[in-house]
């Protein structure tokens, strides 16, 4: 990234965390009867605000995706919807972002649990 004489401004509000995390994901269909496909993938930084998931993308930016985070013993998980903020590519590489919608307090502490553990 070229920072030459601009100043970089971190834009996240939540601190991330180099944790990695199984994540089962599947789009939120716009149709009731259209069925989706349940995905799989691993956290590479999350925050209380997000995440960003190694995985296939299935969807594009601004659909909802539903999100199932497992902690490190498999006991904790933490469901959660997820809007899709950017997608990228790169060979064989797949990864996309997601900032959290509506989470709520009691899934807020049991992710800043696990993000500490």
């Amino acid at each position: 990234m070229n920072t030459k004489g601009r100043m970089y401004v971190e834009k996240r509000s939540n601190k991330r965390h180099e944790k990695e995390f199984i994540i089962f994901y599947k789009i939120m269909p716009k149709k009731i009867s259209v069925e989706t496909i349940r995905k799989q993938g691993k956290s590479a930084d999350v925050s209380i605000g997000g995440v960003r998931v190694k995985g296939e993308a299935i969807g594009v930016p601004g659909d909802i995706i539903r999100c199932e985070i497992f902690g490190r013993d498999k006991k904790d998980i933490i469901i959660v919807l997820a809007e899709i903020k950017w997608v990228k590519s790169d060979g064989n590489m797949h990864e996309f972002g997601v900032q959290f919608v509506g989470l709520r307090e009691e899934e807020a502490e049991s992710l800043d649990d696990m993000l500490h553990s």
